[in-house]
C-alpha cells in the first residue's frame, strides 16, 4: 500500500481520488480494509503519524461547559494512526434488541433498522477486532459456545438477564488488543494511500450545496493541500465528526447538514462508576463473574461476565438500558502480573521473581485455570467493586458547539455541554440493588451499596464522568427533521458525504461501542461498492490520479 507523509513533503499539492475517509481508527481502518483490492482510487487520511505526537494531541482540545468530563483527551481519543483504538479496552458486544426500538417513555429513540438487519455486519467484525465469535456470545448461548454447563443459580429474568462482553485480540500480539494501526500498512491494497499529517480543516460541496467536491487540508508545516473527491467519508470519531461539519460553514451558515440545527446536538456518553464494594475478596465470585477463556478457530479469546437489565423492567420502570459486572482492584504485588513483566521487560526480573515464588498457591492455580480450566488467571486483589453503565436518553441539549477558542490553524475547538439525566440516576439505582439482591440470593457476598443509591440520591459530584464513548452527534434518521444522515450513513441534502461511527447511533445501549463502529463501517462498505462501482468508469475515472 502506497503512503504519502505530508510532513515531509516539499510544496502544497493537489490529491484527487474516488473515495476519501477522513481518519483511520476503527471506523475509518475498518472501512479502506473493505474497499481495498476494489477499482475504486481511495485515500486515507490520518492526522497524526504512526507515533504520538504532542502538537497533534494539541489539536483535540476541548472547551467543557456541561458535566464535567476527561479533559486528557489522549484518555478519550488519539490523533494517531489507528486512532482511539490506542486506548480502548478492548471490550466488544452487539446492542441488544430494545436498544433499536422506539420507546415512549424515552423520547427521539429508534433506529431506521433493527438488530437483525446488523448481525451480518457484526458477525464479519470478527476478523476486525480479533473474535472468536461475531455474535451469539453476550446471552445464555454463551454456556454452550465455552463448552460449560450454565450455572443452576441463575437471576429472575424478570428482572435481571445475563450479559457477556468479549475482549478483543491483536492477531499477532495475542496479550494485546486490537490495535488497528499496527498492522495497517500490510493490511490495505495498492489501490489505497494512506496520508498521515493530514489534518482536515474544512470539507467543500458545490456552489449549491448540494454535493461534496473536495477538503481542504493542513500538514504540521502550514502548507495546504487539496483533495479532490466526490465520495467523502468522515470517520474521525463522535466529537470531531461533528466539529467538521459545523466548520464547514463556508458555503452553507451554520455548517453543512445542519439546515434543521441537529448536527452536535443528542451527545451521549456512558455513565459508569463503582455503586458498590464487596466487604471480602470471594473466591467463588471471581470464579463465576470475572473472565472466562473460550478455544475458537482461530485462537482463544476472554469472555467477561455480567448482567443486564431486562427489557420487560425498563418497559415497566420506565428505564434505560443498564448492564454491572464485577472489577477487579489488582494488589501490586500481583503474581501474574509480575510474571507477564517477566516475559516482556526484564529490567524488574529479580523483583517479579520473587513476587511470583512468594505467592506459589495462587501462581499454581493460575496454571491451572489457564492451561486446562479455560479461564482467567486469578489475581492477588486488594478489592472487589461491583460497577454499573447505562445508556443515556437522547438529549437535544446535550451538545458539541463551536467555541470562541481557537486551535494551532485558527480552527475553533468544540465546547462540550454533556448532560446527564435522572432517569440514568434513578436506573442505576435500581440495577445495582437488584444485583445486591441477586448475590444475596444465591448465598454469596454482597457489595456494600454507595450511600446515595440508598437515599434515592442523583449521581454524587465528581463520579460517572464520561468512559471515552461519545455518541449521536450526527445521528441518522430516515429524515433529515430527526437526524444528520439517512439509514446508509449519507448526509440528508449532500450528495457523497457520508459518515461512520459512534457518532450515527441514535442511541447509545449499555454496551462499549466498538464492535457496533466496525460492523456499521462494514455496512457503509458495503454501500459504497455498490453505489460507486457501477458508475466506473465513465463518472469516476476522470476524477483519479495525483498531481503535485
Amino acid at each position: 500500500m502506497p503512503h504519502l507523509d505530508l510532513q515531509a513533503s516539499e510544496s502544497a499539492s493537489t490529491l484527487a481520488c474516488d473515495v476519501c475517509i477522513i481518519g483511520t481508527g476503527p471506523a475509518g481502518c475498518t472501512l479502506a480494509r473493505e474497499l481495498s483490492g476494489t477499482a475504486l482510487r481511495v485515500l486515507l487520511l490520518e492526522s497524526g503519524g504512526f507515533d504520538r505526537q504532542e502538537r497533534a494531541d494539541a489539536l483535540n482540545e476541548i472547551e467543557s461547559v456541561g458535566r464535567s468530563r476527561v479533559l486528557n483527551q489522549w484518555q478519550v481519543r488519539n490523533r494517531i494512526v489507528g486512532g482511539s483504538s490506542h486506548t480502548w479496552t478492548g471490550r466488544c458486544a452487539p446492542f441488544d434488541e430494545i436498544d433499536f426500538e422506539h420507546r415512549d417513555w424515552l423520547p427521539h429513540t429508534g433506529w431506521p433498522f433493527g438488530l437483525d438487519h446488523l448481525t451480518p455486519f457484526l458477525d464479519r467484525s470478527r476478523e476486525y477486532l480479533g473474535l472468536g465469535v461475531g455474535t451469539g456470545f453476550s446471552d445464555d448461548r454463551f454456556w454452550k459456545l465455552a463448552g460449560q454447563t450454565q450455572p443452576a443459580k441463575r437471576p429472575d429474568p424478570d428482572y435481571l438477564r445475563p450479559f457477556f462482553w468479549q475482549l478483543s485480540r491483536d492477531e499477532v500480539s495475542r496479550r494485546d488488543f486490537m490495535r488497528f494501526g499496527r498492522h495497517l500498512l500490510r493490511q490495505l491494497g495498492a489501490n489505497v494511500t494512506l496520508v498521515t499529517h493530514a489534518t482536515v480543516l474544512r470539507i467543500h460541496t458545490d456552489d449549491a450545496g448540494l454535493r461534496v467536491s473536495s477538503l481542504e487540508v493542513i500538514d504540521p508545516q502550514g502548507r495546504r493541500h487539496t483533495v479532490r473527491s466526490s465520495t467523502v467519508v468522515v470517520c474521525a470519531g463522535g466529537i470531531e465528526n461533528a466539529r467538521l461539519l459545523l466548520a464547514s460553514d463556508q458555503r452553507i451558515p451554520g455548517g453543512l447538514g445542519n439546515a434543521n440545527d441537529l448536527v452536535g446536538r443528542f451527545l451521549m456518553d456512558h455513565p459508569r462508576d463503582t455503586v458498590g464494594v464487596f466487604p471480602r475478596v470471594s473466591r467463588p465470585l471471581r470464579k463465576h463473574f470475572l473472565s472466562y477463556r473460550v478455544k475458537s478457530a482461530t485462537g482463544e479469546n476472554r469472555y467477561l461476565r455480567g448482567f443486564r437489565l431486562s427489557p420487560e423492567l425498563q418497559k415497566a420502570e420506565h428505564l434505560v438500558n443498564c448492564s454491572a459486572f464485577v472489577r477487579e482492584i489488582i494488589a501490586p504485588d500481583d503474581p501474574w502480573n509480575a510474571f507477564t513483566r517477566l516475559l516482556n521487560d526484564r529490567s524488574t526480573a529479580r523483583r517479579d521473581a520473587l513476587t511470583i515464588t512468594s505467592h506459589p498457591r495462587l501462581f499454581a492455580r493460575g496454571l491451572y485455570n489457564y492451561f486446562l480450566a479455560r479461564k482467567g488467571t486469578p489475581h492477588k486483589l486488594t478489592q472487589l467493586e461491583l460497577v454499573c453503565m447505562c445508556e443515556q436518553t437522547p438529549d437535544p441539549n446535550s451538545r458539541i458547539r463551536l467555541s470562541n477558542q481557537t486551535d494551532r490553524w485558527g480552527k475553533r475547538i468544540s465546547q462540550i455541554d454533556w448532560r446527564t439525566h435522572e432517569v440514568e440516576a434513578r436506573t442505576i439505582r435500581r440495577m445495582a440493588t437488584l444485583v445486591a439482591a441477586h448475590f444475596s440470593s444465591i448465598g454469596e457476598v454482597a457489595p456494600r451499596l454507595e450511600e446515595w443509591i440508598g437515599k434515592g440520591e442523583p449521581f454524587p459530584p465528581n463520579t460517572f464522568p464520561d468512559v471515552a464513548h461519545p455518541m449521536g452527534t450526527t445521528r441518522m434518521a430516515d429524515n433529515a427533521r430527526n437526524g444528520v444522515v439517512d439509514r446508509h450513513g449519507e448526509v440528508h441534502g449532500i450528495q457523497g458525504l457520508y459518515i461512520s461511527g459512534s457518532s450515527t447511533f441514535p442511541t447509545g445501549g449499555h454496551c462499549n461501542p466498538t464492535q457496533m463502529i466496525v460492523a456499521l463501517s462494514i455496512r457503509l462498505a458495503d454501500t459504497l461498492k455498490q453505489r460507486l462501482l457501477d458508475v466506473l468508469p465513465a463518472e469516476i475515472e476522470g476524477a483519479t490520479g495525483t498531481t503535485g
